[in-house]
């Protein structure tokens, strides 16, 4: 039986510099499928004991194949807003990890 491929989701997450926000991303990794990756560029502008905190915690984790440190990335499927004032059709905002991973399945779901 053949298996079938699954398309990477791409998700770009918020800037490194945007802390909280950052890990709460890394986080609802757990409720995403497996397929969903996600992209958290601006590494080079943050610090670089956060930045060692959040490759840490996609390590211990076992998510680190899904978190890529990029400083570009070219068409993402979703993107995390700064914060809720800023969501366009392809963006999600959310205050904790769940919030996160609920809204980015609602566009997920509508593209498969």
């Amino acid at each position: 039986m053949a298996t079938q491929q699954t398309k990477d989701f791409i998700i770009l997450g918020p800037s490194m510099n945007s802390g909280k926000r950052v890990l709460d991303a890394i986080y609802s990794l757990y409720f995403l499928p497996e397929n969903c990756k996600l992209v958290l560029a601006g590494s080079e502008d943050t610090g670089q004991p956060f930045y060692n905190e959040a490759v840490a915690l996609a390590r211990r984790d076992d998510l680190h194949g899904r978190v890529r440190f990029e400083e570009e990335v070219s068409s993402p499927d979703v993107v995390i807003a700064p914060d809720s004032d800023t969501l366009a059709d392809d963006s999600v905002s959310g205050d904790t990890p769940e919030a996160l991973a609920s809204a980015i399945l609602r566009i997920y779901r509508a593209r498969q």
